[in-house]
Order: C-alpha cells, then sequence, then structure tokens
C-alpha cells in the first residue's frame, strides 16, 4: 500500500488521505476545510490526483469536516462509489444538504448533493469487504453515530485509519474497542495535547437549576448534529429526576430537528436507546413564524436549544438578539469554540456580535462555556485505545494542530512506542 498525505496534517479539520491499492486508488475522508481565513482558497485548491483517478472514496463519519467536499467531488468529476456505515449516510443528507445552502452556489448545489447521496453504499461494523483488489472493514470508533476506524488489509499488510475517536464515557455513543494489531495506524490527534476537565452532569445540571431557580432565559449554542441529542437526552433525564425543575424547553433549529430523526432511527446504536427516543420527542420545535413571534416576548424560565454551536450561523443570532438586553440571561457554550469565530470571541470576553450589514448585538447576559462535553478522546483515552498493541507499530499522528501532536508524540514515547511520525501535507508512505 502506498498512502498520500494531503488533508488535516497540522490541523483539525479538511481530513483526506489517498490509499494506493493494488487495483486503484481511494481516498479516506473527503472534509472541507473550517475555520481559517484562507479556508476557502484551500478547498477550491487542487487535489494531488485527477478526480477521475480515485476510484472510490470512504467516509470514517459525516461531520463536515471529514465529508464536506464530497458534491465538490462529485460536480469535479469523481463518478466512483461513496463507503460508509448506514447511519453515516443517513446523517451525510442532513449535513450536506443543509451546507449546500451555506456553501456558493458554484462551489456545489443541493443537486450536486443529491447526486452524491445517489452514490452511496452502507457497509455494516465489522462486515470484511472487497475494495480495488484488498479488504476493507468498519469498526465502532465512538464520537457521534455510525463514527468508524477503517480498516484495509493489502495482502499480509494491515492499515488502521482511526477517525476521529470518542470518549470512553460519552452519555450516548458507546466509546472504541481497542485497537486492534496492525502495521500502521494513521491516528487523529484532535485532543492529543488535554486531558479532559469538567463534569458535563454537574455543569449541566448547575445551569438546569440556576434557569429553573432564578427565572432565568438560558440559551444553549449547540452543534445540531451529536451535540445536540446529547444534550436533549440529559436535559430529559435531570428533569425525570427533578420534575420540580422541569421549564419549557424550545427546539429551534432545522438541521437538529433532523438529525434528532436519525438519532431516533438508530437509537439501539446507543446507551440509552429507549430514553433516547422519549427525549426526540419531549421538547417542543419551532417550525413556523407564528411561534417565534410568540416566543420573543416571554419571560423566564425558559431554555433555548439552537444553533450553531459557534455562533457562526443558523437560529442561535435571533435568540441572541431578542434577549439581549435581559442580564440575566444565560448564554451557555458547552462545545469547543474555533478560533476566529463568534463564540470563540465571546469565550474571551467580547460581546459584540456584527448580525447584519450595519446592525450590531450587544450581549449584555452571562456567558457560561464548557469543555467537558467534547465527543473526543482525550490524551489519555487515545493512551488507552493503543494501549494493548505492539509497541514497535508505526504509528502517523495526523488531524491535529502542531502543538497536539507533539505533546501526543512524547506522550506516546514515554509510553514505549518508538515509530511515531508527524507527516505533513505531501508525504508519502509505502507500508
Amino acid at each position: 500500500m502506498k498512502i498520500f498525505f494531503c488533508g488535516a496534517t497540522t490541523e483539525v479539520t479538511g481530513s483526506k488521505t489517498f490509499v494506493e491499492l493494488p487495483d486503484g486508488l481511494v481516498m479516506i475522508d473527503c472534509g472541507l476545510v473550517q475555520g481559517p481565513d484562507n479556508a476557502q482558497e484551500l478547498n477550491n485548491s487542487p487535489l494531488p490526483f485527477s478526480y477521475s483517478e480515485i476510484q472510490h472514496i470512504i467516509i470514517t463519519h459525516a461531520h463536515l469536516d471529514h465529508s464536506g467536499l464530497l458534491p465538490r467531488m462529485v460536480k469535479k468529476g469523481f463518478a466512483g462509489k461513496i463507503f460508509c456505515t448506514p447511519p453515516t449516510a443517513k446523517l451525510l443528507r442532513v449535513i450536506l444538504l443543509d451546507s449546500a445552502n451555506l456553501v456558493e452556489e458554484d462551489f456545489y448545489s443541493e443537486q450536486d448533493v443529491m447526486v452524491t447521496l445517489s452514490m452511496i453504499e452502507t457497509v455494516e461494523w465489522d462486515r470484511p469487504t472487497e475494495i480495488l483488489g484488498a479488504s476493507l472493514k468498519f469498526l465502532p470508533a465512538g464520537h457521534i453515530l455510525g463514527a468508524s476506524s477503517v480498516l484495509i488489509q493489502s495482502g499480509s499488510k494491515r492499515v488502521l485509519f482511526s477517525g476521529d475517536l470518542g470518549r470512553s464515557d460519552d452519555a450516548l455513543i458507546p466509546g472504541p474497542p481497542e485497537c486492534p494489531k496492525v502495521d500502521a495506524i494513521i491516528m487523529e490527534s484532535t485532543y492529543g495535547g488535554k486531558v479532559r476537565q469538567g463534569d458535563y452532569h454537574k455543569e449541566l445540571h448547575t445551569f438546569l437549576d440556576k434557569i429553573s431557580r432564578e427565572q432565568r432565559v438560558g440559551i444553549i449554542a449547540s452543534f445540531a448534529v451529536a451535540r445536540a441529542q446529547m444534550l436533549m437526552t440529559l436535559i430529559s433525564e435531570f428533569y425525570q429526576r427533578h420534575p420540580e425543575e422541569k421549564v419549557r424547553v424550545v427546539i429551534d433549529s432545522p438541521m437538529m430537528k433532523e438529525a434528532s430523526r436519525v438519532y431516533k432511527q438508530y437509537a439501539h446504536l446507543t446507551l440509552k436507546k429507549d430514553h433516547l427516543k422519549e427525549a426526540m420527542e419531549e421538547f417542543e420545535v419551532l417550525e413556523h413564524q407564528r411561534e417565534w413571534e410568540t416566543l420573543k416576548k416571554k419571560s423566564g424560565p425558559l431554555i433555548i436549544l439552537s444553533s450553531s454551536g459557534m455562533l457562526t450561523g443558523g437560529r442561535i443570532k435571533r435568540h441572541l438578539e431578542n434577549w439581549q438586553e435581559d442580564s440575566k440571561a444565560i448564554l451557555f457554550l458547552p462545545g469547543y469554540q474555533g478560533e476566529g469565530t463568534h463564540g470563540r470571541a465571546f469565550v474571551e470576553g467580547q460581546r459584540q456580535m456584527k448580525t447584519g450589514e450595519d446592525e450590531w448585538l450587544t450581549w449584555t447576559g452571562e456567558v457560561w462555556n464548557s469543555d467537558a462535553f467534547s465527543s473526543h478522546a482525550d490524551q489519555n483515552e487515545l493512551l488507552n485505545w493503543v494501549g494493548n498493541i505492539s509497541k514497535d507499530t508505526h504509528l502517523y499522528l495526523i488531524h491535529g494542530e502542531q502543538e497536539s501532536k507533539d505533546a501526543f508524540k512524547n506522550a506516546l514515547n514515554k509510553k514505549g512506542f518508538t515509530n511515531v511520525s508527524l507527516p505533513h501535507r505531501g508525504t508519502t508512505l509505502i507500508i
């Protein structure tokens, strides 16, 4: 096998790796670059191979930084199959259709997305599939619904692409099983330099209790896929245990609603299959403008769950505008806030946000932030995942900022791993 590193080598978005198999070329993940000022330029930059050379694409999970370039590939001439698990296929529909409304139409359109979806071939976990003279197997990775590591075997050589690995104590998704014995691992290092702090149960309960006791308005900015379903389930569980504290909860995000339908369909793959279904149906969903007109006149106690999770778009802005003068309102940011986003600015103390060409809002309420809700494995969990494999295994760290990769490499070296490399864009290796 020959492996070409292309995207997410020194950053955490834009995942793209190419693998030359006996009978052709496959691409592992096909993600959009998100965040940096030159993201659009990077997403439009040429790939090291022509679209017609790439025979198939394998998607580890549905997040946009791993899948968001798929319709662009199709628009440009990719005509092969797209392999993923069944839940990932369902979430791709939700995420890519939403993305088509956010990118420039000449980048890709809704029609490009529909063509892309028709090219998907689903594969269940642990079921070997022949692909270009090699064997492909998806393995559970935790993280979000349907997320997988990808095991490719060609002849006697076995290479594992970790994908994004989940935490061991996620509220909804089972943690990944330990890493199988392989010759090489292309491994994510998003939180390779970090040990998670905080307790998501305690932090969410503190928030819910404060909203109820002090009759406040709470606005939760959440990622529409995975984080929202986790929060809805945890809130529902809290109210079952503390019915006296239950307040009105409103969901205001079409994408969140669609993703919740997928989670309900595949609830049997989660840790809370019965309660998740109940939670997805328990809370009020805003459907029409007249419902919003009524809601925006309300005072607390009230909780609104909306997106986007980093305040970069979506309906969250109308809630911030509406309650910006309520000094008792709480904006809760239970997730990573990327550099350059409004969410990061709010966490760092800024309180103004541009909402139009010459329009700004000034948030006067409180801002709460937490890293405890992350669905990524931290350094200790990443180390545990590779804990039982040979210390001679070759590890190639990607999907992490340079500082995280360096820290994780040092941690692996201390555990006795001697073959740890940090590839860059353009690095090529032969297994």
